[in-house]
């Protein structure tokens, strides 16, 4: 499906400018917006623009005089600096993404004063990765045709902002090139003009890679999942191999000039609990509860249920698996904070061919804990070294996830078997992707096959 590209988008008031201005892109084959300001502009703000042009004069405003402080520009400028504030936030989405902004100017002092205009009223628009400027003025007919290199200077002038230019780039050329190696590798046999047996023989290629990657029936039942998922190996490739002129060791400065591991810190806690959640959660959408990865939610307060897992007091049996400490009256009272909001799940854990290929089976299934308000210090709140033998720390973090942090523990000695119809099996939260299913699958085939001795 072909869409509107937003990447480089230019407002400004003046027709001809605009045709000018654009017209410096086109003539190097990049695709660019254009865009004629107007107050009563209601489309929707756009998203995933990467470079927006606007001109600081969106409306005719008090004559700038060289010269003026900050306080001057915003009391005798504030009607231009409001309009440009509200053309941003009209023409980009919050949820844009990084992105730069230029101003079409040669003050740089009203850039100054509209960022403190920005911040002192904490107006809500998208925040840039850079802003900058250009003068209009110094760009004639003549020279034109040097915009872009300008604009590719100003990115270039920060290696971090040149990476996530980089890395979007190099996603979309990726892609090409994958493209491009499918369609080599296929017979073409049609008379020019035609694609039939290109099309059958398409169709060959994409369903053995299909079934070959999901499993025949999983990939019928989700083949762009099984496509996608297939051709992941090339355009792992392709981007591996793809050109780059980042200067990788200011990109990652902390790895260059680390000694060990642990010296590498995350910027906030929650943000290496959201990447833990990147890798390894995804939404639960239409999956039955038979899908590999699934954490169902377990009605804790069912004595009913509670018997058939052999349960007598729930509080309890999650006590001991976390080891949650209760030695005085505050961490008596944190101790019922924690059981207070945990969840009683399972997590369905058939092995990965089993599930590939649905074989026939009863569907297996592991219980376990879910916790959403341990501190970051988890050893705070349980005593790690009173944990039984058979308690698993799922990955061994904690994970960010609808505004609380979860952690996942799992008791590898209640496994049961049962159909994806079992009424103890609630509503499904969310899917464990397959990297730490298969980890969690290594973990518990290595407990049940431990071995004990005779020993005196």
């Amino acid at each position: 499906m072909i869409e509107k590209q937003n990447k480089i988008i230019i407002v400004d008031n003046s027709a001809d400018e605009l045709e000018r201005l654009g017209k410096a892109f086109l003539e190097i084959g990049v695709g660019c917006r254009t865009f004629l300001y107007e107050t009563d502009y209601d489309a929707e703000p756009l998203k995933n623009v990467r470079i927006a042009f606007f001109d600081i004069n969106l409306t005719l405003g008090k004559e700038f005089l060289s010269g003026e402080e900050k306080e001057e520009i915003i009391k005798n400028h504030s009607a231009v600096l409001n309009d440009l504030a509200y053309a941003i936030s009209q023409f980009i989405s919050i949820e844009n993404g990084p992105y730069a902004l230029i101003f079409w100017t040669k003050n740089k002092e009203l850039i100054d004063a509209f960022i403190h205009y920005v911040k002192e009223r904490e107006i809500t628009i998208p925040n840039p990765i850079i802003i900058s400027h250009i003068d209009k003025t110094q760009i004639t007919d003549d020279n034109v045709g040097t915009l872009p290199e300008l604009v590719l200077d100003l990115l270039n002038s920060n290696e971090k902002i040149k990476f996530l230019f980089d890395l979007e780039n190099n996603a979309k050329k990726s892609g090409e090139n994958t493209l491009n190696r499918i369609y080599d590798i296929l017979p073409k046999n049609d008379p020019w003009g035609e694609s039939k047996q290109l099309f059958e023989n398409l169709d060959k290629v994409l369903s053995k890679i299909a079934a070959s990657t999901l499993g025949f029936e999983h990939a019928k039942e989700n083949p762009k999942k099984a496509v996608y998922e297939g051709l992941l190996p090339i355009l792992n490739y392709e981007f591996l191999n793809s050109e780059s002129n980042v200067k990788w060791n200011d990109i990652v400065n902390q790895l260059h000039v680390a000694q060990r591991y642990n010296e590498i810190v995350s910027p906030d806690i929650n943000i290496q609990h959201k990447v833990n959640t990147l890798y390894h959660i995804e939404e639960y959408t239409s999956q039955t509860k038979d899908f590999r990865g699934s954490l169902i939610e377990v009605d804790k307060n069912s004595e009913g249920i509670l018997n058939s897992f052999n349960i007598d007091d729930v509080n309890d049996w999650i006590s001991k698996l976390l080891a949650i400490k209760d030695a005085n009256a505050s961490q008596l009272a944190r101790k019922t904070l924690i059981l207070d909001n945990s969840k009683l799940i399972v997590i369905e854990l058939s092995a990965a061919c089993d599930f590939s290929n649905k074989k026939s089976r009863i569907n297996k299934y592991i219980l376990g804990v879910l916790t959403s308000n341990l501190n970051d210090n988890i050893e705070t709140d349980l005593n790690l070294k009173s944990r039984p033998e058979a308690c698993y720390h799922l990955g061994g973090c904690c994970f960010h996830y609808i505004g609380n942090n979860h952690h996942i523990f799992l008791n590898l000695n209640y496994v049961f078997g049962a159909k994806p119809d079992d009424n103890r099996l609630g509503n499904t939260l969310f899917i464990l992707k397959k990297e730490i299913m298969d980890m969690l699958g290594n973990k518990y085939a290595s407990h049940i096959s431990r071995i004990g001795i005779t020993s005196f």
